[in-house]
C-alpha cells in the first residue's frame, strides 16, 4: 500500500535562543523567524540582509571567459558597420534574450535583427539551413543567446562560409566547445567566473553590461542596464527555473519591482489578458506571477506557434498592438493546454498500475507525432506525480524522435544522457531539463541503456509520495500578518522555494465548486476557526475526501484581494488523511496480510465480524449502488456501516472479502494518496447464501486464539 503523506523539511533540534533572538531583533513573528532559520540565516545582521535582498551582490561581468573578446567583437561590428544577427532559443528565457540583447545593441548603434528557429521546422539549436540563410543575407557576425554550447559543426559551417559567431549560453558543455570568436558560458570547464547558476537571460545581462562598460566607461553600468531591462531579465530567469541566490535573487527582485512599477507595454498587455491587471489597478508582481501567468503564454508561441511573436510583444510600445498580440498568445496558449491535456492522458494509460520504478527508475514513453512543442510540459507533469525521471519522445514520419526530459534530484539528467550519447543523434540542457534526437531504431537501446545507468547512479529514492513541508501552524498563527510577512521573503523560486505549510486534523466543513467546476473552494475548521482555502486544478467530483472527514491540509499562505478587502486564503497544494490514520492504515494492512498468511490473533483483538456487521454492510452497499457500481472509501465503510472495535480497518477488509469469495460483490481496490478506495458492484444471486460456508471465514475463526 502506498498512502502519500508529509514530512517536515527540517527536524534537527533547532536553537530556540537564535529563534527569540531573531524574532525580537527583526519584529518578525515565530513563524517567520523559523523560515529564516532554516533557510541558514540565524542571526540578526544576515537575516536582515536577506530581507532586505542585499545578501547579494553583481560580480564583475569581465570575470566571464571570453567575455573580452565577445565584447571586442560587437564594438569592432559597430565600428564597421556591419550586420548583427541574434540567434535564440523559442522557450522564455530564449525570448528574453532575444529581446533585451536586440533593444540594447540597437540603443549603442548596432544594426542587428533576431532569428528563432521553429520547434516543428528547424528544431532545437543553430541549424546548418538557418546558418546559410543568414550568411547568404549579407550578415557579418552571428550572436547566440540561450543556446550555441554543443553547436560545434554548425558553428565551424558558419566560419567557412565567413559569418563569424559569439556564443552566449548557460547549459551544460560537452567535453569540446566551439570554435567561435568568443564563448561565453559560466558553465565552461575553464571558466573561474564565480557564479555558475545564470539563466541565459542572465548571461546576457553580463555581456550587455560589460557592453556598456566599454561604451560609457560608467562605473554605473548596472544601474543602467537593471533600469531597463531588468523586468525582462526577471522574467526568463524565474521562468527557467534557475536558482533565486547570488546574482539571480539580486536581479529577480530588481526585476518584480520594475514590473510593479515601470510595466513595458507588451508585458502589461500580457498581465491584462491574464487578468492580472484589471481596471489599471496596480498589483503586487511576485515570482509565481511571472512562473503561472507569463511564462506559459509567452511559452506557447514558441511551443505551438512562433516564438518571434512573443518577442514581438517585448518590443512593442504600441498599446493596442500589443493587445492584439497577447490576445493572440492567449489563445494559442489555449491550445496548448488542450493538447496538453490529451497527451497526459494518453501517457498516463500507457503507464501500466504495477510499473516497476527500481527497475526501470526513468518513465521512458515514445508515440507517433505527439506536439514536439508539448510534450517537455507533460514530461514535467508526469515527474511531478510519480516522482521519477521522464522522458518523452514523438516520432516523425521520417523515423527521427524529438524527445524533452525532466529529472529530479538525483539524477543529472545530462550526465545520463551523455552515457547513451552513441544511441542519440543530439543531446543538451541542464541537470533537471534536458532535450535529445533518437532514431527509431536506437529507442529500445536508449531506453535500456539510460535506465541501466539510472539504477547504477541514482543517490535518492525514486518514487516516494512525499510532501515536504516547512512548517506546521496551529490555527492562531495562520492571520493576515503572517501572510504579508511572507512576502520578506521573496522572490520565491529554486533555491528558496515558496514556504509550504500544513493545518493538521482539520474538519472539512464546506466544498464548493469554482472556475466551472474545475477548482474548489473549501472550509476547514479547527478549534472553532474557519479558513477559506482553493484547491486548483480539483473538481469537487475529483476529490477523495467529503465533507466531514479529518485532514491534514499542505498549503502556501497567501491574501485575497477582492473589492479593497484582504483576506487570508489558504493555497493547498495537497489534501491527504490525518498521519494518525495512514499509520493506522499501514498497520492495519500488515497485520491484515499476516493473518492471511497463518498469524494468529487473539479475541481482545475484535476481528471476527458478527451476523449484524455483515447485514449493516451489505444493506448499505447494496442501496449505494442501486444496481450499478459505485465507489467506497475504507473510511465511509467503516463509518456508515458502524463496524466496532479496535481493528475495525482490518475486520472491514476481511468482511469485503467473504462477500467477494461468496460471490455476493464485485470488487475492485484502489490505494489512493488519502484512503482505501473500492470500487463495489452488487452481483445477482438466487436464494440465500450461507456465509458460514465461507473458506475465508472459517480459516479467520480457527486463528482465533481462545481466552
Amino acid at each position: 500500500m502506498s498512502t502519500r503523506r508529509w514530512q517536515l523539511h527540517n527536524e534537527d533540534n533547532i536553537d530556540q535562543t537564535l529563534l527569540a533572538e531573531l524574532v525580537a531583533e527583526l519584529n518578525v513573528l515565530p513563524a517567520t523567524a523559523r523560515l529564516l532559520y532554516d533557510r541558514g540565516y540565524r542571526d540578526a545582521v544576515s537575516a536582515g540582509q536577506f530581507i532586505r535582498k542585499e545578501d547579494g551582490v553583481f560580480h564583475d561581468p569581465y570575470l566571464m571567459k571570453d567575455m573580452d573578446k565577445a565584447v571586442d567583437r560587437v564594438m569592432l561590428a559597430r565600428e564597421r558597420h556591419e550586420k548583427v544577427m541574434i540567434y535564440g532559443d523559442y522557450d522564455v528565457d530564449g525570448v528574453t534574450s532575444v529581446s533585451v540583447l536586440y533593444l540594447y545593441l540597437c540603443s549603442i548603434g548596432v544594426s542587428c535583427d533576431f532569428h528563432i528557429p521553429s520547434r516543428t521546422g528547424e528544431g532545437y539549436g543553430i541549424s546548418k539551413s538557418a546558418v546559410d540563410k543568414i550568411a547568404s543575407d549579407g550578415y557579418n557576425l552571428m550572436v547566440s543567446v540561450d543556446t550555441g554550447i554543443t553547436a560545434c559543426d554548425e558553428i565551424e559551417y558558419a566560419t567557412s562560409l565567413g559569418l563569424e559567431t559569439i556564443v552566449t549560453d548557460h547549459h551544460e558543455c560537452h567535453s569540446a566547445i566551439p570554435t567561435a570568436v568568443a564563448v561565453v558560458n559560466p558553465k565552461r570547464h575553464d571558466c573561474t567566473y564565480p557564479f555558475k547558476e545564470l539563466a541565459g537571460v542572465g548571461v546576457v545581462f553580463k555581456f550587455i553590461t560589460a557592453l556598456q562598460m566599454r561604451v560609457s566607461g560608467d562605473s554605473n553600468a548596472f544601474s543602467y542596464i537593471c533600469n531597463r531591462y531588468a523586468d525582462l531579465i526577471a522574467t526568463g530567469t524565474i521562468a527557467d527555473v534557475m536558482p533565486l541566490c547570488d546574482e539571480n535573487r539580486l536581479i529577480v527582485s530588481i526585476g518584480l519591482k520594475k514590473l510593479e512599477t515601470e510595466t513595458r507595454v507588451g508585458i502589461k498587455a500580457l498581465l491584462e489578458k491574464a487578468g492580472v491587471i484589471q481596471n489599471d489597478k496596480s498589483v503586487r508582481i511576485t515570482s509565481s506571477t511571472v512562473g503561472y501567468s507569463l511564462a506559459p503564454r509567452i511559452n506557447a508561441a514558441g511551443r505551438l506557434s512562433e516564438a518571434s511573436i512573443a518577442v514581438e510583444l517585448m518590443l512593442c510600445d504600441d498599446a493596442k498592438k500589443a493587445d492584439e498580440l497577447a490576445e493572440l498568445l492567449c489563445n494559442i496558449n489555449t491550445q496548448r493546454k488542450d493538447e496538453e491535456n490529451a497527451i497526459a492522458k494518453e501517457a498516463a494509460d500507457m503507464i501500466s498500475a504495477d510499473y516497476d520504478f527500481k527497475k526501470n527508475p526513468v518513465i521512458v514513453l515514445a508515440k507517433e507525432n505527439w506536439h514536439h512543442g508539448v510534450i517537455g510540459i507533460v514530461a514535467s507533469r508526469l515527474t511531478d506525480k510519480y516522482g521519477v525521471p521522464t522522458i518523452l519522445i514523438s516520432f516523425d514520419d521520417d523515423g527521427m524522435g524529438k524527445g524533452s526530459g525532466r529529472s529530479v534530484k538525483g539524477l543529472n539528467l545530462v550526465d545520463a544522457l551523455s552515457a547513451c550519447s552513441d544511441c542519440l543523434e543530439k543531446y543538451g540542457g541542464h541537470e533537471l531539463a534536458a532535450g535529445l534526437s533518437v532514431e527509431r531504431s536506437k529507442f529500445e537501446e536508449f531506453k535500456e541503456k539510460i535506465n541501466k545507468y539510472a539504477v547504477e547512479h541514482i543517490d535518492t529514492e525514486l518514487g516516494e509520495n512525499v510532501c515536504t513541508v516547512d512548517l506546521v501552524l496551529e490555527p492562531e498563527d495562520i492571520c493576515e500578518r503572517q501572510a504579508d510577512e511572507l512576502y520578506l521573503l521573496e522572490p520565491y523560486g529554486t533555491g528558496n522555494p515558496s514556504p509550504l505549510f500544513v493545518l493538521c486534523d482539520a474538519d472539512v466543513a464546506e466544498i464548493n465548486g469554482i472556475g466551472y467546476n474545475k477548482h474548489c473552494r473549501i472550509i476547514l475548521k479547527k478549534d472553532e476557526k474557519c479558513f477559506a482555502a482553493v484547491y486548483f486544478g480539483h473538481s469537487p467530483e475529483s476529490l477523495e475526501f467529503s465533507v466531514g472527514d479529518r485532514v491534514d491540509a499542505v498549503f502556501s499562505l497567501e491574501i485575497n484581494e477582492y473589492r479593497k478587502h484582504r483576506n487570508v486564503q489558504l493555497n493547498l497544494k495537497c489534501v491527504l488523511a490525518p498521519i494518525e490514520y495512514t499509520d493506522k492504515l499501514s498497520r492495519d494492512e500488515t497485520r491484515y496480510r499476516e493473518i492471511i498468511n497463518g498469524a494468529r490473533y487473539s479475541i481482545e483483538d475484535d476481528i471476527y465480524p458478527t451476523r449484524s456487521e455483515f447485514a449493516l454492510l451489505y444493506t448499505y452497499i447494496k442501496r449505494k449502488t442501486c444496481g450499478k457500481s459505485a465507489d467506497f472509501s475504507l473510511r465511509e465503510l467503516i463509518s456508515e456501516c458502524s463496524v466496532k472495535g479496535d481493528n475495525p480497518g482490518i475486520k472491514l477488509r476481511f468482511m469485503l472479502d467473504i462477500f467477494e469469495e461468496m460471490k455476493l460483490l464485485e470488487i475492485v481496490r484502489h490505494d489512493g494518496d488519502y484512503d482505501i478506495e473500492y470500487n463495489i458492484t452488487v452481483k445477482f444471486v438466487r436464494g440465500k447464501v450461507n456465509l458460514d460456508k465461507s473458506l475465508i471465514l472459517k480459516s479467520l475463526r480457527s486463528k482465533q486464539e481462545k481466552v
